[in-house]
């Protein structure tokens, strides 16, 4: 029966990606090889889009003026985008360039401005790649170094490691565990193994090249996202930088934080309409590890509804051959020898990822909350397709930490960057 044919399938998919995914992450528990410097300073356009950001934005550009490069090997660039705040008056007064994007024929949204403004910072003939942050970001001093040593291996496009700057409350500190775990079982393996890594719009760099011939789009939710289904589709690799650190600040409230999931699902549902077909004929025709993996990864963006519709497809055909029954009656004898070392590989997970990041006990305390936000999984997929796709929505941002605060309290920056791959 063709109905019952389906449902293994998917069956055997969703187990298959998953197994793929467990393979994967076990590279995270290993070392990884930092590139080598070839002692040249590359000039670097940094970029700051910003729209009504006056609390926050004397912070960022503060990050970016005490980093461990020299100074006259970079250049601040402020997008101010529709501000009718303080923010052009508050970065002004700082010395940095500002470019406003404003007036009625121009719409806001961060990849508007991005659009508008990249080709006029390229046109100054003066930088060899271009660096995104954003207005809550702060970078660590050692972020451009750990950039420029990926761009002299040979990377043209390199993402740095997010890390959260506000863990102060539950929610904050269950997405800062989240993001630990993440960049040592998911961005470390993928690097070890040549995958691209996934961009986040902030703390990434891209050569003057490609700066050129692949411009932000000013459609996208989530312009990141798309940019680098569309570099990977071309062919592009995207590196990741470990040593790169950006601190990012994670929302507060549970409004703030539905609110900008529910922006990310509808941006990650039109990334995939538009390039997921295209990564998987990427991926067999050019045996292209790194498209399998993002056509993978924007094909799980429909695995809530697939997984319910496994689950309400054996249900129904409860009598018939079930690939996942078969698979749990195979095993039933081995559960004993299993277990144990399950569970104590499970264990082993968050164990290495805190210790090796030596988060504080409020973090470690807070990964065991996580399963607290899957709750929100089906109500956040319902909003996302149903979201409007032309608009656009800033998170708010309040967080007054400094770069200083974080250099000096934070365990990740308590080794310098060169060696921070052990």
């Amino acid at each position: 029966m063709p109905v019952i044919a389906l449902n293994n399938l998917l069956q055997a998919a969703v187990l298959l990606t998953a197994t793929a995914h467990f393979l994967l992450s076990l590279r995270g528990f290993f070392s990884i090889r930092k590139p080598a410097v070839d002692g040249t300073w590359r000039r670097f356009a940094l970029i700051l889009p910003a729209h009504n950001e006056e609390t926050v934005i004397k912070f960022s550009i503060e990050s970016l003026f005490k980093m461990d490069y020299p100074a006259d090997k970079f250049d601040i660039y402020i997008i101010a985008d529709h501000c009718t705040d303080k923010t052009v008056e508050i970065a002004g007064a700082s010395g940095v360039s500002i470019l406003e994007h404003t007036g009625p024929d121009k719409k806001t949204g961060k990849g508007r401005a991005l659009k508008w403004a990249c080709p006029r910072i390229l046109a100054l003939n003066k930088h060899d790649a271009l660096c995104y942050f954003d207005a809550d970001s702060l970078a660590h001093p050692g972020f451009l170094s750990a950039i420029n040593a990926q761009l002299a291996a040979g990377a043209e496009v390199v993402q740095g490691r997010l890390v959260t700057k506000n863990p102060e409350n539950w929610l904050t500190r269950i997405i800062a565990s989240e993001l630990i775990m993440y960049n040592r079982f998911y961005e470390r393996p993928k690097y070890a193994l040549g995958l691209s890594a996934k961009l986040f719009g902030k703390g990434l760099c891209l050569s003057k090249k490609i700066s050129a011939n692949h411009e932000w789009d000013e459609t996208s939710l989530t312009e990141d996202l798309e940019l680098q289904m569309r570099l990977i589709r071309h062919g592009v690799h995207i590196a990741w930088a470990e040593n790169a650190i950006i601190y990012d600040e994670e929302p507060a409230t549970l409004r703030q934080y539905l609110q900008r999931t529910i922006r990310w699902k509808c941006g990650a549902f039109d990334t995939s309409r538009r390039h997921l077909a295209g990564l998987w004929r990427r991926a067999i025709l050019s045996r292209d590890a790194s498209a399998l993996e993002g056509a993978i990864y924007c094909a799980r963006n429909y695995l809530l509804p697939v997984v319910l519709l496994t689950i309400a497809l054996t249900a129904y055909f409860r009598e018939s051959f079930n690939f996942y029954i078969w698979l749990y009656r195979q095993g039933e004898h081995l559960k004993p020898a299993i277990l144990l070392p399950a569970a104590a590989l499970l264990a082993a997970y968050p164990a290495v990822a805190m210790r090796q990041e030596r988060a504080p006990l409020g973090i470690v305390a807070a990964f065991f909350l996580q399963p607290a936000l899957l709750l929100l999984r089906i109500p956040i997929f319902v909003a996302g397709v149903f979201r409007t796709r032309d608009e656009w929505e800033r998170t708010e941002h309040t967080s007054k930490v400094t770069i200083s605060d974080l250099v000096k309290a934070s365990p990740e920056t308590s080794v310098e960057p060169a060696q921070a791959d052990n």
